[in-house]
């Protein structure tokens, strides 16, 4: 049998050891792991991105374009070799659209909130809200930007945004988009939290013969957007071709 002072210690011990597990520093330590599996990732801050004129599928092959689609496209890219591209929305000074305005040369602030994550962009200063959880509008008004709803699934955010006009273009080559375009974006961070990796997909069965998908990457910059004045920077444009 215990003597009553070694008993009096076991007992101390034992509750000692209860009190530390219940409180919320040692709940935390405890649940580290699997809160770290979990946790939602981090968008916030300042990205950049390197610029490509021209969008080609993952893999290099030019987007399944259907015949008619394919002409204008062609006509636009030898138009643009010769120095005489068409104008455009973003070259006119009007908003560059989604997705076009995930990869220009410019930065990006992401503000990311409970309960969506917005997009604050230097070109032009045009915006992006995704609304997170949320359901697409059935009959949007058509914008250059659409609407935009996300969730997360795991690490990845998915954005998918419809409602889009078709007063844009998806590349600066001018890969065509229409009213019928759907957009999903998958965000991810990679490079321990240095680099983000955006694949989009478009989704158009008037203009392409199936889904596409393209990937864009940014890395974290460390400074600050600038304010951006379009008429600034205008380009003087030629009449097409004849």
């Amino acid at each position: 049998m215990l003597k009553q002072p070694r008993l009096m210690r076991s007992l101390m011990r034992a509750a000692l050891a209860v009190a530390i597990v219940s409180t919320p520093a040692a709940l935390t330590l405890w649940s580290t792991p699997a809160a770290a599996a979990t946790a939602t990732p981090d968008f916030n801050g300042v990205w950049e991105m390197k610029f490509s004129e021209y969008i080609r599928e993952d893999g290099g092959k030019l987007p399944p374009l259907k015949p008619d689609a394919l002409a204008r496209y062609e006509d636009r890219v030898k138009s643009m070799e010769a120095g005489k591209q068409y104008p455009d929305s973003a070259t006119a000074c009007l908003p560059h659209g989604t997705p076009r305005i995930m990869y220009t040369p410019y930065p990006v602030l992401i503000v990311q909130r409970p309960n969506l994550v917005a997009f604050v962009f230097e070109v032009n200063h045009n915006t992006r809200v995704a609304y997170l959880n949320e359901k697409l509008p059935v009959d949007p008004d058509p914008t250059y930007g659409g609407y935009t709803v996300a969730h997360w699934e795991g690490p990845e955010l998915v954005m998918e945004t419809n409602g889009l006009n078709d007063k844009i273009q998806i590349d600066r080559a001018g890969l065509p988009q229409s009213k019928a375009t759907r957009i999903v974006e998958r965000l991810s961070l990679i490079d321990g939290g240095k680099r983000m990796q955006v694949k989009i997909t478009v989704i158009d069965d008037t203009l392409y013969t199936r889904p596409w998908t393209f990937t864009v990457f940014y890395k974290k910059a460390d400074y600050k957007i600038m304010e951006y004045v379009c008429d600034n920077n205008r380009p003087i444009f030629y009449p097409p071709a004849q």
